[in-house]
């Protein structure tokens, strides 16, 4: 497999396991749990931008 398209694939899985984290945080109930939130999306923001783009990989 294309190397750049097997690194997409895994930042892929690792954007959605993050998001999958935000949003079981966000279903939680305890308090003080903000901050951790707005850094887990600053991640998913920081992966968006910097992701490998569809267009660099060629099959």
């Amino acid at each position: 497999m294309n190397e750049l398209l097997e690194a997409k694939l895994t930042i892929s899985r690792i954007k959605s396991e993050v998001l999958n984290l935000t949003a079981e945080l966000v279903a939680d109930e305890s308090a003080g749990k903000d901050y951790a939130i707005k850094r887990l999306l600053g991640v998913v923001e920081f992966i968006e931008e910097y992701d490998v783009k569809d267009k660099d990989i060629e099959l």
